[in-house]
């Protein structure tokens, strides 16, 4: 049937597998715990600096306008 070499092999690829799902996994609860919420965060002021919703508007002042009433 299989022989023994073959058994081996893949008993040891599966080793691995579940390795490296467990590390992926890690990976990503650690991200999840760290990002908690600073990328909402982030994204929130890059939409605010987009449309300039913090600052004051950008309008010219009048001062040395000459046709101002």
């Amino acid at each position: 049937m299989y022989s023994p070499a073959l058994i081996l092999a893949n008993s040891k690829i599966n080793e691995l597998q579940a390795e490296a799902a467990a590390q992926r996994l890690a990976k990503k609860s650690r991200s999840a715990r760290r990002d908690s919420g600073g990328r909402t965060a982030g994204a929130l002021a890059s939409v605010r600096s987009f449309f300039s919703l913090d600052a004051s508007p950008s309008l010219p002042k009048l001062s040395d306008y000459p046709y101002r009433s």
